[in-house]
């Protein structure tokens, strides 16, 4: 179905995603392109956060008000640095880089990130091909699953048991339970013996699997546990319940159509404004959403 009353809140971004919804209805993104984190204004009016190099991908708000990027490293050449989790300071614009390795491994590509209740957070490695729980100090940082093909976008369900991940090039949405912070509870197709007897697909884990040329990205879950994924090629948001047995699918108006519609997240009073990035014409727009999204974890 196609979004209705959809506005434009800002434009000229450099492939803008990762966005945050901020208490003055101003939507903190990143622009990936440029290496920066940058403000939007309901006003339309736009200021830099910070210069952060390399590939700024996801962000979330911690626990002390500053903002977390997954920084994928960006392109190749003098511009490139260590792909890296770093940590900012909104009101100065101060950045540390918080991890560049786990377990002695490099980072290859942070992509997005979910905090907890406990102010930790999860994170996805696409290049990597595995999911990290990490401290936001600095601290710790542990591989919680392995053997990931492409994960991207990263959310939890409302009570906080259910982690769900998308997969861009399969194009399937995944779930693992949660049996507390930071641990996964293994499932029965999680080791490869299991997924080749089972078609190499982890049925237990398996969500969603879209066809045709629908890649995934980014998510944000709603109030009621619906999981909703930036939607590239084949655009839109994909909204797909919290049990799996319910799909729909949102589209742009003709006029805003764009390629990559990357991410989304939750604004507003009622939670009920979405805004969505769309990477390729480098937009931020706002519509109004059928459903309440969730209150994210030290969101303002």
């Amino acid at each position: 179905m196609e979004l209705q009353d959809v506005d434009v809140v800002a434009e000229n971004l450099d492939f803008p995603e990762g966005p945050v919804a901020m208490a003055d209805g101003s939507v903190v993104v990143v622009e990936i392109n440029a290496g920066r984190v940058s403000r939007c204004s309901p006003d339309g009016s736009r200021s830099v956060v910070a210069e952060v190099g390399g590939g700024p991908n996801g962000a979330a708000r911690g626990p002390d008000g500053a903002l977390y990027i997954c920084n994928n490293g960006g392109p190749r050449g003098d511009e490139r640095r260590k792909p890296c989790i770093q940590r900012v300071d909104p009101a100065t614009g101060s950045v540390d880089v918080l991890y560049t390795e786990a377990a002695g491994e490099p980072l290859r590509a942070p992509n997005d990130l979910v905090f907890d209740n406990t102010g930790n957070f999860w994170f996805t490695d696409i290049v990597a091909g595995a999911i990290f729980y990490a401290s936001p100090e600095g601290t710790s940082i542990d591989l919680a699953i392995d053997q990931v093909p492409a994960p991207n976008g990263i959310g939890l369900s409302p009570d906080g048991t259910v982690l769900y991940w998308a997969q861009t090039f399969t194009r399937q949405v995944m779930r693992r339970l949660l049996d507390g912070p930071g641990h996964v509870v293994p499932s029965a197709g999680c080791n490869i013996q299991a997924l080749i007897q089972n078609g190499s697909v982890d049925h237990e884990a398996l969500l969603l699997g879209l066809p045709g040329a629908q890649e995934l990205d980014s998510l944000a879950v709603e109030q009621g546990g619906t999981v909703c994924v930036g939607t590239l090629v084949d655009s839109g948001i994909t909204a797909v319940s919290g049990d799996g047995s319910a799909v729909e699918k949102f589209t742009l108006p003709e006029q805003l159509a764009d390629g990559a519609v990357t991410n989304i997240c939750f604004g507003g009073d009622d939670l009920r404004t979405a805004f969505i990035t769309l990477s390729l014409t480098g937009r931020l727009v706002s519509c109004r959403w059928p459903r309440p999204g969730l209150r994210l974890h030290f969101q303002e």
